[in-house]
């Protein structure tokens, strides 16, 4: 079991229907959309936060690991949108390149701040739903809204083997590394191409296992998802309700509030 399914198989809202909190993450992130103001995507951020911590019972520690990832990502994406050309010196600061001004100006900042937290709060919504709803119960919510089985197949296919290789790149990295693979540079990058080459080897190699696994099994082209989806109760669908409420009173608010 992967850590993305045990911190969601041992969530407090694992029994929560998932309808409910589907809805609950795609609507909060339309709304973070729409509303498009720093204010509104802060507070989603750290009403999202809550909800994956003190509601779902995941460490804060764990979920602020999981946050650094796309935090330096969007946080250099931010930085490139902060930066504008120039033929002339201007902006708060500026450089001269092969005869262009590398220029960073009042609104370049306000933009890069604005996409930068909108986009960390759109994260935290999806991470609301990762660590709440194990990926089995989102298969069979999408099978019942009648999405296309090859969506849901190609998800559960690409969900299972982004795990698979990532555990046999580390089992190679590990040993590499106790053979002395990243001793020196060149040695670094000699160990880096043989493990790249290797997981691509190993991921053929799985993926005919995997194959003749399932045709042993009587394996027909399709995959049948069984389980039941856990049920929402009226005081789901009250609680959802009232937050849908407060949501679109919040958006609209903001958006008047900013003219």
């Amino acid at each position: 079991m992967t850590t993305v399914d045990r911190i969601a198989y041992t969530s407090k809202l694992k029994d929560m229907s998932p309808a409910i909190k589907a809805g609950l993450a795609v609507s909060t992130l339309l709304g973070v959309l729409v509303a498009s103001q720093n204010v509104f995507s802060v507070a989603v951020f750290a009403l999202m936060t809550a909800l994956c911590t003190a509601g779902s019972g995941l460490p804060l520690r764990q979920y602020r690991k999981m946050c650094a990832i796309p935090f330096w990502f969007l946080l250099a994406g931010a930085a490139v949108v902060a930066v504008g050309f120039s033929e002339a010196p201007a902006g708060l600061w500026h450089v001269r390149i092969f005869g262009v001004y590398l220029v960073v100006t009042l609104d370049s900042l306000r933009r890069a701040l604005e996409l930068f937290l909108r986009s960390m709060a759109g994260v935290s919504c999806l991470y609301f739903l990762c660590v709440t709803t194990p990926v089995n119960d989102l298969l069979g919510l999408l099978n019942r809204m009648h999405a296309p089985k090859l969506l849901t197949e190609l998800m559960m296919m690409i969900y299972r083997f982004i795990f698979l290789l990532a555990g046999l790149a580390g089992q190679m990295a590990v040993a590499q590394k106790a053979r002395l693979g990243n001793a020196g540079y060149r040695a670094s990058l000699r160990s880096v191409s043989m493990l790249a080459s290797s997981v691509f080897v190993c991921a053929f190699q799985k993926s005919a296992a995997i194959y003749d696994a399932m045709e042993s099994r009587g394996y027909d082209g399709n995959f049948d998802f069984t389980g039941e989806l856990s049920r929402s109760t009226g005081r789901q669908r009250l609680i959802f309700a009232a937050y849908e409420v407060l949501l679109i009173g919040a958006v609209v608010a903001v958006k008047w509030i900013a003219g």
